[in-house]
């Protein structure tokens, strides 16, 4: 009786799948899109080599016929060049679904197809729509909105027309060889010839020798870049004499057929060249004006320091005062002579300020090794201090260290690092001095002078600088790096 009950039970379920598997199919049987539903077919390492059909609607079957149970790629192989093949199994494998249009022209199919993969099972189901009367519609569309566009540009050429040949700048369209193809009325002003005489010429016919390969050269790169390309040029007029204009020469698109042409806009910039020249000869005049406040301003500290000397004179208590003073002055005023002889824009190399000090030691400097880059040019809010810094070190030197005992020696050492802590350049300086005969440490060491103060403090507050001061066993030891002008890089040598 149970074996009874057991085989009606399995009767009735596969009654219900029947059913289901009706219903199913009634309902893809309805739509109007291809459906499918395909099955992985994998080789012994569990790759997928193929698919297999296991369901296909009616629309499907209209055009594919009995295949259920073929291989996908038997059928239509054309998948494997279209990449749907590929997007099967992207799909089968990670579950995501994907959607794509695709232009099938392979085995029966001619046409272009939307698709819709999703995960079923270990394999894929599909829908996919004929799209191929929309693709035509909207290309009817677009050859429709084309010749509408060219009605427009047909109405409004008149008024273009008129804005080119009343525009307020020169106007030209030129061939790739430079022919005149199209001229207005301020380009023949600004090269002084008829529009007739224009047409017939080229850029070649009237433009200075010597601007003719800069002339090419823009035209080839507007053309290879597709991007405006902008240069001064001189134009010579009928009667011998020239013209200074800028030139933006532009690519046009493709027309009717014909090779690239170019839109040129000449703007006359005779009036900017006159001022130019003023400006040169206002700046010329500002030099001299410049060079007459750089003497005089010596001359004041030639001032300043008279006036120290008779201070100094009428007190028993400032002579030390004087000699320092005096001292100090005068190295102000040799920085104040190499920046005097400088020319607009320049910068005081490092070399010609520490040679400058050495200059002035009488006779000392022979003891001194310099090592460094030349040409590293000095900020000019820089060289004040750094001036000082170096005077002062070269005067303690001269009265207690290497360069004020026999056996005493100097080495200065420089170098550039182009790309220093805040990836500007920078200049390391090296003071070392050797052979000192050091005096004993003092049992109650006194406050620093006025020169290691300027080094440990007003450098670094000033200049941004990073120094080190060490008395050694053998003399001073100081190190000073500073950020140096950004010009510096492509200076030094």
């Amino acid at each position: 009786m149970a074996r009874v009950e057991e085989t009606n039970g399995q009767e009735r379920g596969a009654a219900v799948l029947q059913a289901s598997y009706e219903l199913l199919q009634a309902t893809m049987d309805a739509s109007t899109d291809m459906i499918q539903v395909f099955e992985a077919i994998r080789d012994d390492q569990g790759r997928i080599v193929d698919f297999r059909w296991v369901l296909n609607n009616h629309t499907s079957a209209s055009r594919y016929g009995e295949v259920h149970g073929e291989s996908l790629l038997q059928r239509n192989p054309g998948v494997i060049v279209e990449g749907i093949f590929d997007a099967f199994c992207r799909v089968t494998e990670t579950g995501q679904p994907e959607q794509a249009e695709h232009h099938y022209t392979h085995e029966q199919f001619d046409g272009w197809f939307y698709q819709t993969v999703v995960k079923l099972g270990d394999g894929v189901a599909t829908t996919t729509r004929d799209i191929t009367e929309w693709k035509v519609a909207q290309a009817e569309i677009l050859r429709l909105r084309e010749e509408v566009v060219q009605v427009k540009l047909a109405e409004t050429e008149s008024q273009l027309a008129a804005i080119f040949a009343t525009a307020p700048v020169g106007l030209s369209v030129i061939t790739p060889d430079g022919r005149f193809q199209r001229v207005n009325d301020e380009l023949c002003r600004i090269v002084g010839r008829p529009a007739e005489l224009l047409l017939r010429s080229s850029v070649a016919d009237i433009t200075h020798p010597d601007d003719m390969a800069p002339s090419l050269q823009a035209i080839a790169q507007a053309a290879a870049t597709g991007r405006p390309s902008t240069l001064d040029k001189r134009y010579f007029l009928p009667d011998g004499s020239q013209v200074w204009a800028s030139s933006t020469i532009s690519l046009l698109p493709l027309a009717g057929g014909h090779g690239n042409r170019f839109l040129v806009v000449t703007a006359d910039l005779t009036e900017r060249h006159k001022t130019e020249a003023a400006l040169r000869r206002s700046e010329a005049s500002q030099r001299v004006l410049i060079a007459e406040l750089q003497h005089r301003t010596s001359n004041l500290m030639g001032v300043v320091r008279s006036i120290a000397d008779h201070t100094a004179r009428g007190t028993d208590e400032l002579p030390d005062f004087l000699a320092h003073f005096d001292d100090r002055l005068a190295a102000l005023s040799r920085v104040q002579g190499l920046l005097s002889r400088l020319s607009d824009h320049d910068r005081v190399p490092f070399e010609d300020l520490i040679q400058t000090e050495l200059a002035a030691m009488d006779g000392r400097a022979g003891r001194v090794t310099l090592d460094g880059p030349k040409g590293v040019r000095l900020r000019s809010s820089t060289v004040h201090t750094l001036a000082m810094a170096l005077h002062e070190l070269a005067t303690n030197a001269i009265k207690y260290g290497a360069l004020g005992q026999a056996d005493g020696r100097l080495s200065i050492t420089w170098c550039l690092d182009p790309s220093g802590p805040d990836g500007k350049p920078w200049l390391h300086i090296d003071w070392r001095e050797s052979g000192v005969a050091m005096p004993p440490p003092r049992p109650h060491p006194r406050r620093g002078g006025q020169g290691r103060e300027l080094i440990e403090r007003a450098l670094p507050y000033q200049l941004n600088a990073r120094t080190t001061y060490v008395l050694g066993p053998d003399g001073v030891h100081c190190t000073i790096a500073i950020p140096v002008s950004a010009s510096t890089v492509e200076g030094a040598a």
